[in-house]
């Protein structure tokens, strides 16, 4: 590896700092929606990438950072030693030397968080496409239903006037949400009558059909990225 490579702790701390600055910045398009960086998030990954230069370049003006390299190269020669003992160790003997119990609990736990997290990550663009896809089918099989609106409410976790709208349930009348509902145009007021799907096998979930359900273009790079990450920290953890 060349001497511009990151190791261990440095590597973390820096994708930490990725994440950090990404997230913050999509945060603040989302407090302060509609706004550009909301609409575009990957322009936010694309600024948290950009500024990891500069604070790789902050950082190793501090003795720390370069103390993390450090302990990284002495944790590796204490790998080495034991992995050369342990080879003497069945050279000698024919078996593998056994490992203290504390060693055995480390592995043990490691394994019991990163394999998980390993595993979870491979699942997030598959159930990012399947979720996208539902609403789509709904609308698609149909049928589409009038209901009637009784109540258009603001949301109250909402920092701008987005508004919960509940429709009469195609099955019963007992009032229900509907997804999508806030994104209607022009909204509606009560009384009115909106085009609705609902899900056959649960009825109290009410879609608006004139909803455009269709995954934008950035969730699927963004999902990949996420779920490699996701994969190397778990694979980091487990294995090391």
């Amino acid at each position: 590896m060349s001497d511009d490579d990151l190791h261990g702790r440095q590597l973390l701390l820096m994708l930490a700092f990725f994440v950090t600055v990404g997230g913050g910045l999509y945060l603040i398009g989302w407090l302060t929606r509609p706004s550009f960086l909301y609409d575009h998030p990957l322009i936010c990954a694309a600024v948290a990438g950009g500024a990891c230069y500069p604070a790789r370049f902050l950082a190793e003006r501090f003795a720390w950072w370069n103390r993390l390299e450090e302990r990284r190269q002495a944790r590796r020669d204490r790998l080495l030693s034991r992995a050369l003992a342990d080879a003497r160790h069945r050279a000698r003997t024919g078996r593998k030397r056994r490992i203290g119990w504390g060693e055995g609990l480390i592995r043990a736990g490691r394994l019991l968080v990163g394999v998980p997290i390993a595993v979870g990550s491979l699942a997030i663009v598959p159930l990012g496409i399947a979720a996208g896809n539902d609403n789509r089918q709904l609308v698609a099989d149909g049928p589409v239903q009038q209901a009637v609106v009784v109540s258009v409410e603001e949301d109250k976790w909402s920092k701008y006037d987005d508004v919960i709208v509940k429709v009469a349930g195609p099955g019963d009348g007992t009032p229900v949400e509907v997804d999508g509902g806030n994104d209607l145009d022009p909204r509606p007021a009560v009384g009115d009558r909106i085009d609705v799907v609902a899900d056959p096998g649960d009825t109290s979930y009410v879609i608006a059909a004139a909803v455009d359900w269709s995954t934008p273009w950035w969730a699927w790079p963004l999902g990949v990225v996420i779920s490699l990450l996701c994969l190397w920290m778990g694979v980091a953890i487990a294995f090391g």
